[in-house]
């Protein structure tokens, strides 16, 4: 019970943090878009930089916030035939789920260990002229945090099973 609660508090932490991380990014696209947008219309020109800000923190965003839907376990999935299962079943299947996206997003986690900095620290982004290990490292952050998350998520899952069958 204790650790399930230690690592719910870890868990929460972790999620609280990527949420402002989401926040600002979302905010530095508005105001990206919104001087693209004042740009376009009033000097009649675009503005290289603002539109591939705003992509990149849209990237940011898709990888980053993908955690904090696997944390509450708002991710899309098709919950039809498990829902017809009996209880313990659901139970095990969903600690199967768990387990698949878990290798899943471990998978793309060691891959992008070894090949986002491989191949994008020598490049450089043509608007921002900054390295493009920034926006590829979201790939590599996304999945190391959503991959935690999903940990947790078998862990506290397993404890639980364990605390129902034993008590």
């Amino acid at each position: 019970m204790r650790l399930r609660k230690e690592l719910n508090e870890i868990s929460e932490i972790v999620d609280k943090i990527v949420g402002w991380i989401c926040v600002v990014l979302t905010f530095l696209m508005f105001i990206s878009i919104s001087y693209q947008v004042i740009g376009r219309y009033i000097t009649k020109s675009s503005i290289a930089w603002t539109e591939e800000t705003s992509r990149y923190c849209m990237i940011w965003l898709a990888f980053l916030g993908s955690s904090t839907l696997v944390r509450s376990w708002e991710n899309s999935s098709v919950t039809f035939l498990v829902q017809k299962l009996p209880e313990k079943a659901q139970k095990y299947t969903t600690i199967f789920h768990i387990v698949i996206m878990l290798a899943f997003m471990l998978t793309i986690f060691v891959i992008s260990c070894q090949e986002v900095p491989k191949y994008s620290l020598r490049e450089i982004s043509p608007a921002l002229r900054i390295t493009m290990f920034i926006p590829k490292s979201s790939i590599l952050f996304g999945s190391g945090i959503v991959s935690f998350q999903l940990l947790w998520k078998l862990l506290d899952s397993l404890l639980a099973l364990k605390e129902e069958n034993n008590g």
